[in-house]
């Protein structure tokens, strides 16, 4: 017998011990969930990926079906990795495992056995089955398909998730399928994933100087990170500067990919906030006029130089500090400029 013919086989096999249960009602009041979900979301070529399969329900589960797809085309099943629960429907049951690689289908039936107490399911694991990546995918599906759930309208279903009337599996008379499914799939990118990139958030004045690695457009006494963020999966992390502050002028904002490795670094920027400490105040007019008098030899770091630029002339002089005291003592509305860049 071929492959083909036998895959054949075993799937007739399995709808025909399902066709003995008595599906006698069709319940949409009960309520069911499979969720399917994978052991990684981003693989590279030639690694394996456990999928697991689990199921939750509000009734006391009766004979289970249920088919998970997968692209054959990026996906090898690893043979004999078909694994169904052994903590499943009480006295036990008979399970069925069929494995089509050619339609990238992995589908599992368990026909619960007389004298047990049937189960209501939490989040309980059905099977679980691994796959190897072959070939390069973006966002590649796992899952599990409405249009495949048995109903009273699609008889032949192959998707279903039965109940018993009662826990006595012995005394229930009726074994039900239709129930309302909610379905919880997965996917997994196969591939190098791309780099992350900072942007600056919608609706926010944030800017990247990608030139200084500077950003800057942050008000003062705000957290920086409601102005950035990372795509492709990646993350942001405010560092703190020596002041201690990791909202204050020099605190380091790193960019992290998924995996949480650094992949880039920029320095916090608020105008205003020369010494560093997130806030603006009188405080801040005393390393500018000691630099503008040059009582105090370098007294002022480039980042700190930048931040003192509140007029944005390109040069730092007393005239700088005026937009502090007026944004101190708010006798000016918005003296002090998030961005003095800004068109």
């Amino acid at each position: 017998m071929t492959k083909a013919k036998k895959a054949i086989s075993v799937v007739l096999a399995v709808v025909m011990i399902a066709g003995l249960f008595a599906f006698g009602a069709f319940a949409a009041d009960q309520n069911a969930t499979i969720a399917v979900s994978a052991s990684e979301t981003q693989v590279e070529v030639g690694a394996t990926v456990t999928v697991t399969v689990a199921a939750t329900t509000d009734y006391y589960a009766a004979a289970t079906s249920v088919p998970v797809y997968y692209d054959a085309a990026a996906f090898d099943l690893v043979p004999d990795s078909v694994t169904p629960s052994t903590d499943l429907y009480g006295a036990g049951y008979t399970d069925t495992a069929i494995n089509t690689t050619e339609a990238g289908c992995v589908m599992v039936a368990f026909i619960p056995k007389a004298g047990g107490t049937a189960q209501q399911l939490n989040n309980t694991t059905l099977f679980t089955f691994q796959l190897t990546a072959k070939a390069n995918a973006q966002a590649s599906p796992i899952a599990t398909k409405a249009e495949d759930q048995k109903t009273a309208t699609n008889i032949g279903g192959k998707l279903y998730l039965g109940a018993y009337s009662t826990a006595d599996v012995n005394t229930a008379t009726v074994t039900a399928v239709g129930q309302e499914f909610s379905l919880t799939n997965t996917a997994v990118t196969i591939g190098s994933a791309a780099a992350p990139e900072l942007v600056v958030t919608e609706d926010t004045t944030g800017y990247i100087d990608e030139a200084r690695k500077y950003v800057y457009g942050v008000k003062a006494g705000d957290e920086a990170t409601a102005y950035f963020e990372a795509t492709n999966g990646g993350s942001i992390e405010m560092v703190a500067n020596e002041a201690g502050a990791t909202n204050g002028t020099g605190a380091q904002l790193q960019l992290k990919s998924a995996d949480g490795s650094v992949v880039d670094t920029y320095t916090l920027i608020i105008f205003g906030d020369v010494d560093g400490t997130g806030a603006v105040d009188a405080s801040d007019t005393l390393p500018i006029m000691q630099y503008v008098a040059d009582s105090v030899a370098n007294s002022l770091s480039d980042v700190q130089l930048f931040a003192a630029d509140i007029d944005a002339s390109s040069a730092v002089d007393a005239s700088d500090t005026l937009p502090i005291m007026q944004y101190v003592a708010d006798s000016v509305a918005n003296a002090l400029p998030v961005n003095p860049y800004a068109a």
